[in-house]
């Protein structure tokens, strides 16, 4: 009778860690999004609605709340099924993750469409958010006090971690900024003034503002897939594991020519 007990508490034991250990693996494999606003705003949502027409299967979920370098960590954590990283990964992160470059994007130097300034140097626009250049006559433009703008600080996205690490050469801003809360109300904010500049996603583009050349190296699909424009991104798709079931699907529908096209209404795609 005892040794009967003994085994019918450890087959509940078995049991019972069956329970708690399944829930978390159908999680991972789940479909649900969250990380960069690039991917979540202007892809996620049009590709989840096809490739649930073209499959039957549904997204329980589509944020970009936690931005590319917080849900980077959920993904890495398990925490969250999949996440978008708007920028390279580092050798020690893809040892962590699985990862896909479902598309490119690159980061716009956006002046008012009033502004006739065309090209910035890396040295110029480096000491324009250093504080060290702080009027449109020192690079070519009208008398008028500079309007540096950039997303919040604190939040650590990716396009300013890219920005940051690309022309500041990963120092801190200077003290001219000014911060709005996140990267496309950059864009927003450049339209709006017309002697300000600001960072942002291709995505972001409106009639009220006009991207400049860097480095004398024009933003075009070329010259982004090439890497000469440096300021040039991939779109990354990335999962704690290698995926599985209908996450697997996705992954292969977001690559294939119908996937392609959604991402090119926006970004550029990974082939011509």
């Amino acid at each position: 009778m005892r040794r009967q007990k003994v085994v019918l508490f450890l087959s509940g034991l078995v049991i019972l860690t069956a329970v708690l250990i399944l829930p978390q693996g159908l999680f991972a494999q789940e479909l649900s999004y969250d990380g960069g606003s690039e991917l979540g705003v202007w892809v996620m949502p049009e590709a989840a609605k096809i490739f649930e027409a073209k499959t039957g299967k549904k997204f329980k979920s589509i944020s970009y709340v936690l931005g590319s370098g917080k849900g980077l960590e959920a993904a890495m954590e398990g925490n969250i099924p999949m996440a978008g990283v708007s920028r390279v990964l580092t050798a020690e992160e893809k040892k962590k993750v699985y990862s896909q470059i479902v598309g490119y994007d690159a980061i716009a130097i956006y002046v008012n469409a009033k502004n006739p300034v065309t090209n910035l140097s890396k040295e110029q626009l480096k000491a324009i958010y250093k504080g060290k250049i702080t009027n449109w006559k020192e690079v070519g433009g009208k008398d008028a006090k500079i309007i540096p703008v950039t997303e919040a600080l604190l939040d650590k996205g990716a396009t300013l971690r890219a920005f940051q690490d690309t022309v500041l050469d990963s120092t801190e801003f200077g003290p001219t900024i000014k911060e709005v809360d996140r990267s496309h109300n950059a864009a927003k904010y450049v339209g709006a003034y017309e002697d300000a500049i600001g960072y942002a996603s291709i995505a972001f583009k409106n009639p009220k503002i006009r991207p400049i050349s860097f480095n004398n190296i024009k933003l075009s699909d070329e010259n982004v897939r090439n890497w000469k424009y440096t300021l040039s991104r991939p779109l990354n798709l990335v999962t704690k594991e290698q995926p599985t079931g209908d996450l697997k699907k996705f992954f292969e529908f977001i690559l294939s020519p119908e996937g392609q096209a959604i991402v090119s209404k926006h970004f550029i795609p990974v082939k011509p």
